[in-house]
């Protein structure tokens, strides 16, 4: 056999499988608002969810994301967080943290994002594998000096987590 040959025949017949990404995605209306008395209201629609924000508040929503934590026998690994939202002039996710059960294993932080943010990718470092249920996180604020409510909404269409294995 050739050199090209033999590359074809170990790639046909390698017991190692590429690894292959794969995605799973919550709705924006399964979000949980943390700190519900910091807001005005929530509204759970067919498209998104639209939270408004108290003026001069912050709080935390989640997300939990089905999360396989094998996948043909192997350990799965989260690469990345999904999120798609909008926010008004007047409203602000500054964070986006994962969680698995219980430990952090992604932060983003101070990241100020405002306006339509609709397929927004954070990196999970180091492509940890899943042991437990991850959840997405986001930090949102609300400013002072908002002219009305509508301009302290966030809509969020969904979330979810970019898994290897």
């Amino acid at each position: 056999l050739g050199p090209l040959d033999r590359q074809l025949y170990q790639s046909l017949w390698s017991d190692e499988m590429p690894d292959s990404k794969f995605t799973s995605w919550v709705h924006g209306a399964s979000m949980q608002v943390e700190y519900p008395g910091r807001i005005t209201s929530v509204r759970h629609t067919g498209p998104f969810v639209r939270i408004e924000g108290a003026e001069g508040q912050n709080t935390w929503v989640h997300f939990p994301v089905p999360t396989p934590t094998v996948n043909n026998g192997a350990r799965t690994r989260a690469g990345a967080a999904l999120v798609s939202f909008r926010t008004r002039s007047h409203a602000t996710v500054n964070e986006v943290i994962v969680y698995d059960g219980e430990k952090r294993i992604a932060e983003h932080m101070d990241i100020n994002l405002k306006g339509n943010h609709l397929d927004s990718r954070f990196d999970i470092p180091n492509t940890p594998e899943v042991e437990h249920g991850l959840n997405i996180t986001l930090g949102v604020m609300f400013d002072n000096d908002a002219p009305d409510v509508r301009a302290m909404q966030i809509e969020i269409v969904g979330a979810g987590i970019e898994f290897l294995g």
